[in-house]
């Protein structure tokens, strides 16, 4: 199988030498393998433009020390780079451009809570007016936007706003009231606007339960609104606490038997894990 994972916050565990990451991108078992490496800006940094650029040393380094290559155009394994939180564009938009330049391919404006681009999952607001300047220069360098963290509002904002757009880490707010999770008429403006949504592995967005058996409700809940095309995977790794049965790389191989045992098909899963996404950036 292949694997193109949309987001994993592991340039965390590059900041804190202590933690062992969720990922393994030198022992896994998948023939393609794309890991995006969210580079995640807190809320209160001042300087983070700066935590941006010694994020990127780190996964340079790690890029050349394992011989993995970072994705700039169209690989086909490789590490793909995002900014979670892009806070920092407030301050000075045109840092956007070294963004570009670094092969950042995807952005979100914000993280939980507003910021002066846009409003969080936690808020009720919506895009402000720098925020819909930043997304006009996404569409100029064909970066995508991440309404992961976006409120509702926002959410749908974003997707009429943006040329390119996805979720890389939500799930489906119908089957768990959460307010990270996407409600049905964003998914629906998601799959009109060509988006994908990434499933997410937390737990507290799944709902609780057998996390293999919540994930195939997910699967089971946007293949009846026809999104078959438009549902990637985005674990959520080293940014939040997992279960036990699917907290580490190699076990994705295990949530895709288990899957393919449940009776869906391997053509379709295929998609999920893999060609949707490599779909979405080509």
């Amino acid at each position: 199988m292949n694997l193109f994972d949309l987001h994993a916050d592991t340039p965390l565990i590059f900041e804190d030498k202590n933690k062992k990451s969720a990922v393994d991108m030198l022992n896994h078992p998948f023939e393609k393998y794309i890991q995006t490496f969210a580079v995640f800006i807190r809320e209160d940094d001042k300087n983070g433009y700066l935590t941006f650029k010694n994020r990127l040393n780190d996964i340079e380094q790690f890029s050349a020390k394992n011989s993995i290559p970072i994705v700039t155009d169209k690989l086909h394994s490789g590490i793909l780079l995002s900014v979670e939180n892009a806070i920092f564009l407030a301050d000075d938009i045109n840092l956007i451009y070294n963004l570009y330049n670094a092969s950042v391919k995807m952005i979100s404006l914000c993280w939980n809570n507003d910021n002066p681009l846009a409003s969080g999952a936690n808020g009720s607001g919506g895009i402000t007016p720098l925020g819909e300047k930043v997304i006009g220069l996404m569409n100029k360098l064909g970066i995508a936007l991440d309404i992961s963290h976006l409120s509702h509002k926002a959410a749908i904002q974003g997707i009429d706003l943006a040329n390119k757009v996805l979720a890389t880490h939500s799930n489906v707010f119908d089957l768990h009231p959460h307010p990270r999770n996407l409600k049905r008429d964003a998914l629906l403006k998601l799959k009109q606007k060509g988006g994908i949504v990434g499933i997410c592995f937390y737990p507290q967005f799944l709902g609780g339960g057998d996390v293999f058996c919540r994930i195939k409700a997910q699967l089971d809940y946007l293949v009846s609104l026809g999104m078959q095309n438009n549902i990637s995977i985005g674990t959520d790794f080293d940014g939040a606490d997992m279960a036990p049965t699917l907290c580490k790389t190699k076990q994705i191989y295990d949530l895709y038997i288990y899957l393919q045992n449940e009776g869906f098909e391997k053509p379709f899963l295929e998609r999920i894990f893999y060609k949707n996404a490599i779909d979405f950036f080509s």
